[in-house]
């Protein structure tokens, strides 16, 4: 009947407005267990990407990881075809900074592997790239920093029959240079082909004050002219500076001096200069501390050099040169005859020496080098000087002992110059500063 039918149509709409509320419910929860699922994914994804930005801090290193993520070969690929072994990158957050990435590859008994050279003192240890058989590290330098760096493996020897223990060993894997953006290159190391070269001559003298024949080469600037007084500079460590422009790589011990001293010379920054390159012969720790070495460059160089050439009556033109132990030689040489010898350029000179049987540590020297105690006690005398050391250098050994003397020369009332720069121990940065010294010490404007 009637009723019924309504009862009935009532009873379907009820029914069916229970079961659209079931399905919509059963709708949004499966909504919101996908969107939570998107979600979780998603903080899932970003917090790997936070940890992987982390680990691998450079643009370049995080799209190695990303390549490594699809194949694991990439990252070997990668290294292999890296010209050499490191990555310099702007620092976007600094302006001041850039970010080196060094690189290296170890094997399945590399207990670890470290980087030495640059601002980190104690060196940088590297970390595996995934379970990759590639390593890396991160430093950051600034701009204008350039040095030479190694690198060095320690290894582990895992089956041993030695009752348990491991031994270890260390290999030299890597040499290389860094250097900065904004880096204080000298713009004379390069041969011109326009610039007039000096001769190089190989000599051998007879020394009494060494006992031994000592062989030297000399330069002897484009179109020597008698008529005209040259200066005169003698170089320790000779064997090291009578290189050819890109002689080797950049980390290796040489330094272009005869192209420097030509470029010099034709640019009029320093008027014709004579230069005696010693070379060191088996002894060099001991001869360039020893007061036979000072004799020899000033009672036998100095009067030949005087006797074959046309050399300044003046001693502020002759100049004793050298780095590291050279330096101290210089220095010493010009102490002990200051009447035939008036400048020194020192480039990181090892000025901790206390010539006894048990020398300072370099790094930390416990007591006064026995040079700076001479020229603190001494009275002034009519020396110049121009002293420049890296930043990286020994620490208190070399950038302390350094700035002592030049603080002790200029209480003394001396004219000295001081460089510093963001460098180490090496020719890397002394090939590019000699410039600066023989501009200072022989500088047209001296005259």
């Amino acid at each position: 009947d009637e009723m019924t039918r309504i009862l009935i149509k009532e009873l379907n709409k009820a029914a069916n407005r229970f079961i659209n509320s079931v399905l919509n419910k059963l709708l949004l929860a499966f909504c919101v267990t996908v969107f939570t699922t998107i979600i979780s994914a998603a903080d899932l994804a970003t917090d790997v990407e936070k940890v992987a930005r982390q680990e691998y801090p450079t643009d370049t290193l995080y799209r190695a990881w990303l390549d490594y993520q699809k194949d694991e070969k990439s990252i070997v690929n990668f290294y292999q075809a890296l010209p050499q072994k490191h990555l310099i990158e702007l620092n976007r957050n600094n302006p001041k900074k850039a970010t080196v990435t060094y690189f290296a590859k170890g094997g399945t008994d590399t207990d670890y592997i470290l980087q030495s050279g640059g601002p980190d003192f104690y060196g940088l240890r590297f970390k595996q790239f995934g379970h990759s058989p590639i390593f890396f590290c991160v430093q950051e330098i600034p701009r204008d920093a350039w040095f030479s760096y190694g690198v060095n493996e320690f290894k582990r020897v895992k089956k041993s029959t030695l009752g348990g223990v491991e031994p270890t060993s260390m290999v030299h894997i890597d040499d290389g240079a860094v250097i900065g953006p904004d880096a204080p290159l000298s713009p004379y190391i390069h041969a011109r082909a326009n610039t007039p070269k000096g001769e190089l001559k190989q000599l051998t003298f007879n020394s009494k004050f060494m006992g031994e024949g000592r062989r030297v080469v000399a330069y002897i600037p484009a179109a020597y002219n008698a008529d005209v007084a040259h200066n005169l500079v003698i170089q320790f460590d000779g064997q090291n500076y009578a290189r050819a422009p890109e002689h080797g790589a950049a980390w290796e011990g040489w330094s272009p001096m005869p192209t420097i001293l030509d470029n010099l010379i034709h640019d009029k920054k320093i008027a014709p200069t004579i230069t005696l390159f010693i070379q060191n012969q088996g002894n060099r720790s001991g001869d360039l501390l020893s007061e036979k070495m000072s004799d020899f460059v000033a009672l036998e160089l100095v009067d030949w050099a005087r006797k074959n050439y046309n050399i300044s009556k003046s001693t502020a033109n002759i100049v004793v040169s050298g780095p590291s132990r050279g330096g101290f030689a210089a220095a010493s040489t010009a102490l002990r005859h200051s009447n035939l010898i008036g400048a020194v350029l020192s480039q990181s000179g090892s000025f901790y020496y206390r010539l006894q049987n048990e020398e300072n540590w370099p790094v930390y020297p416990e007591f006064e080098g026995q040079l700076l105690l001479d020229y603190k006690h001494s009275a002034k005398l009519d020396i110049r000087f121009y002293l420049d050391v890296g930043l990286y250098d020994l620490g208190l050994g070399a950038v302390g002992t350094n700035r002592q003397l030049r603080d002790i020369l200029d209480l003394k009332g001396y004219r000295v110059t001081y460089y510093q720069y963001k460098g180490g121990h090496s020719h890397l940065g002394w090939r590019h500063t000699l410039a600066n010294g023989l501009i200072s010490l022989l500088g047209e404007h001296q005259k």
